[in-house]
């Protein structure tokens, strides 16, 4: 009984840093599926933080490139996603998992991520978005 309670005040120990910062973890979730459209994964946050990384599912019937736009701190970047060089499910619908795309950039002031179809075919994709913030 007596290492049961030191095992359990040994977590505590560990989990007490965490618990005493102000950081919150965020998880987005975003679906595009009309031609020509934008849709934020991340909406315009303000204050500091991380972005750790983004991750899409795209169907296995006419699966389309998705372009990514992330503003850190005012500073816009953006990559298309092209879904046919991702692992592909071996069961179920076969659909296109990009697994999560590593971010890990930190931010400042703001953080932003759009989902843009725009001439790049139309198809329903799931995004996530995985961040913290202080």
């Amino acid at each position: 009984m007596r290492i049961q309670y030191l095992l359990l005040a040994g977590a505590l120990c560990l989990l007490a840093p965490a618990m005493a910062s102000a950081t919150t973890v965020e998880y987005s979730y975003a679906q595009i599926y009309l031609s020509n459209s934008t849709v934020d994964l991340v909406p315009s946050t303000s204050g500091q933080g991380v972005l750790n990384g983004i991750k899409c599912i795209f169907p296995s019937s006419s699966p389309t490139s998705l372009k990514i736009t992330v503003t850190i701190d005012t500073t816009a970047s953006s990559f298309t996603v092209d879904p046919t060089y991702f692992e592909r499910e071996s069961n179920g619908g076969g659909q296109y998992l990009s697994g999560w795309i590593p971010i890990g950039t930190g931010f400042s002031g703001s953080v932003h991520v759009q989902l843009n179809n725009t001439s790049l075919g139309t198809s329903t994709i799931n995004c996530w978005a995985s961040w913290w913030q202080d």
